[in-house]
């Protein structure tokens, strides 16, 4: 699953774009201080320099903060760049808050519009359609990712498949959590995170932190790490119990994962319920 933007990504495009502005600047102003020495009624003088000085600014922005011009004006570049920055990082922050909404708002989309059988709610009947529509849903993830490419497509189907499960697993009798938590089959452990999604239970945080920090799959990882954060908004889970060894863990999760992305979010927010003196991610310095 491919979530939210790369930071490395981001980071090259943007000293590529800044590559590309340097170079049209510094052609623009070399070319004006040529047209100005080469007419005979120009000369070389203040003007001329002051052009010569903006063509090297673009390259000199690392070194200089602001450069003064002839008749007092003052050229900010490297403040410029840096503004510039901020308000990409900001842009790139909100777009990934909205698209981890947005996911949410497709699941809870997919599980409204899911089959329902509310005729047969809670009768035998009702039983043994859930237990077909599990191993059905369980099989079909299963398909999805053995034969469709990491895709936005990809990752559509799976959130409709998650949110299929969320109306069909609390109908599961006998659903046991805990072993399909630890399922080698990641269709099952992404039915037991559907059954803790729509059923928070505080008496599942460390085994549902367990899963968080040896899952593999980068979509379960995701469900993981919000349906952990879930839990631990919703409910009055006992922190102060998680073994340290397996905050460690969570952290060396962490740090695995790519910066910026709605996983690396998640389970940030997930490390500051455990741990409020957690530092901030340079990729997302507001939580």
């Amino acid at each position: 699953m491919s979530r939210g933007s790369d930071a490395g990504g981001t980071e090259r495009g943007l000293v590529r774009r800044r590559r590309w502005t340097g170079a049209a600047v510094t052609c623009a102003a070399t070319v004006l201080a040529l047209v100005h020495v080469l007419f005979p009624e120009l000369s070389i003088d203040s003007t001329a320099v002051a052009l010569l000085v903006i063509a090297l600014v673009p390259w000199l922005g690392d070194l200089f903060h602001s450069i003064e011009l002839p008749g007092g004006a003052r050229l900010e570049y490297r403040r410029l760049e840096e503004r510039i920055g901020a308000a990409e990082e900001r842009a790139t922050r909100l777009d990934q808050q909205v698209d981890g909404a947005a996911a949410t708002a497709r699941v809870a989309l997919a599980a409204a519009n899911g089959p329902d059988p509310e005729d047969r709610r809670g009768t035998e009947d009702d039983a043994s359609w859930a237990v077909g529509a599990l191993e059905r849903l369980v099989t079909e993830y299963a398909q999805v990712r053995e034969r469709m490419p990491s895709s936005s497509l990809r990752t559509a189907r799976q959130e409709r498949i998650f949110g299929e499960l969320l109306k069909v697993v609390p109908r599961v009798p006998g659903f046991d959590t805990d072993a399909m938590l630890a399922s080698e089959k990641p269709g099952e452990r992404l039915a037991a995170l559907a059954r803790l999604y729509v059923e928070p239970d505080p008496a599942k945080l460390e085994v549902l932190l367990e899963a968080t920090a040896r899952e593999e799959l980068p979509f379960l990882l995701y469900w993981c790490a919000n349906t952990t954060d879930r839990l631990l908004s919703g409910t009055a889970a006992d922190t102060d119990s998680v073994p340290v060894g397996l905050v460690r863990r969570l952290r060396t999760r962490l740090a695995e994962v790519p910066d910026g992305s709605d996983r690396a979010r998640f389970l940030h927010r997930v490390l500051r319920r455990l741990d409020p003196s957690t530092t901030p991610p340079a990729a997302d310095p507001g939580r």
